[in-house]
């Protein structure tokens, strides 16, 4: 048995450090890793035990004569969606009805699990659900006090001859989620372990004794970010287009690069028309169909625009907004190059705190067609205002 339960605890460590390093993945979705320090709580319970042994069933006691009681305090980290591990300390009072045995006995110990949260394995992630149903298997350690929480072979010292043993646990927690950061829960166990635990050497016929807990309780977060956020893969028909237009653009300058330097026989062309001086930053925000959020990999315009301004404090910038013509309907996409227009607007002021009174909007849906490739006008562009 020890063994076994130097495996079991040996899995249990190596998942809760590999974890930390692996990918978080959910029925399929991919998530975002969070950092060490989010998703980690706390909880305080307590309820009732039963020593479920044969010799205990056969002395005939009735149930409520059986029942003693058990408090536990535990702290745990979900490492995905599906898979998390925690430590319980706990302790209780257990009723014997066995004549031979002491009428009441005291234990403390503790227990490693690994979690499996069945309806978000199953099923599809939400952040928001009410109730979870997850299973647990783990490894533990018992040791046995007296009635009065002392050791019971008093002439021994605190480990040499009594009454302890290591654990196999396994049951179910169902989870009531109140908000984010609090959830109740009703926790049903069971432990194996030594037949000697309960320092009789009765029932030799029996290699291990078990008990049943039941236990209710709060759990807390730790302060961290307690859910999981889906990775938002970028759309695959707008990376194609934008290494289509570089290769064009690559032709044409290779292209440019065999005409001559000069063309003296060309005459000076002046235009006919006054055209409004505009200065385009080259920045531009590309946007995936359908969608006013801004990617990842499309911040970091947005931190040049704002680096920008920064360093030129009387500056203020226009943001034009599009929609792609081949989608949607025109007052669809009037309305998305709008949200898209005031998505990074309200990115420039919340997350870089530049004064709203130096950022004018303008959006075209598909009005305008700012790009040759329909994949491009999915986009909102700065200029100097």
């Amino acid at each position: 048995m020890k063994k076994i339960s130097l495996l079991l605890f040996s899995a249990l460590v190596a998942f809760t450090i590999g974890a930390q390093e692996a990918p978080n993945i959910s029925h399929g979705t991919v998530y975002l890793k969070n950092k060490k320090s989010d998703n980690w709580y706390i909880g305080l319970g307590g309820g009732t035990n039963i020593y479920a042994t044969n010799s205990e069933k056969d002395a005939g006691a009735s149930l409520g004569d059986r029942l003693g009681w058990i408090g536990q305090l535990e702290v745990g980290r979900w490492n995905s969606p599906n898979w998390g591990a925690r430590l319980v300390i706990d302790g209780g009072h257990i009723k014997h009805v066995v004549p031979k045995l002491p009428a009441e006995q005291n234990w403390v110990g503790g227990h490693m699990d690994l979690m499996y949260n069945i309806i978000n394995a199953w099923g599809t992630y939400n952040p928001d659900r009410v109730y979870s149903l997850i299973p647990y298997l783990g490894v533990g350690y018992m040791y046995g006090l007296d009635q009065d929480w002392k050791k019971p072979n008093p002439d021994g010292d605190l480990f040499k001859s009594q009454n302890q043993t290591l654990t196999y646990n396994v049951g179910l927690i169902n989870n009531f989620q109140l908000s984010k950061n609090v959830a109740l829960f009703l926790e049903l166990g069971l432990r194996l372990f030594q037949e000697t635990f309960d320092g009789s050497g009765l029932g030799g016929d029996y290699e291990y004794d078990n008990m049943l807990t039941g236990t209710a309780g709060i759990k807390f977060g730790l302060g961290g970010k307690q859910d999981f956020t889906p990775a938002e893969l970028m759309d695959y028909n707008l990376i194609n287009d934008l290494n289509s237009q570089i290769n064009r653009l690559r032709t044409e300058n290779d292209q440019l690069r065999l005409r001559p330097e000069s063309c003296p026989e060309c005459p000076e062309v002046r235009p006919t028309t006054v055209v409004t001086e505009e200065i385009y930053i080259p920045n531009v925000v590309f946007f995936r169909i359908n969608s006013s959020k801004i990617d990842r990999g499309q911040e970091v315009s947005v931190y040049n625009t704002a680096e920008y301004m920064k360093a030129n404090p009387n500056t203020k910038v226009k943001i034009v907004a599009y929609a792609d013509k081949q989608t949607g309907t025109p007052a669809y996409n009037f309305a998305l190059s709008e949200r898209r227009a005031k998505t990074v607007a309200d990115a420039l002021i919340n997350d870089y705190g530049i004064s709203s009174n130096r950022i004018s909007l303008d959006w075209k849906g598909d009005t305008e067609q700012p790009y040759t490739d329909n994949a491009w006008n999915r986009v909102a562009i700065f200029f100097v205002d």
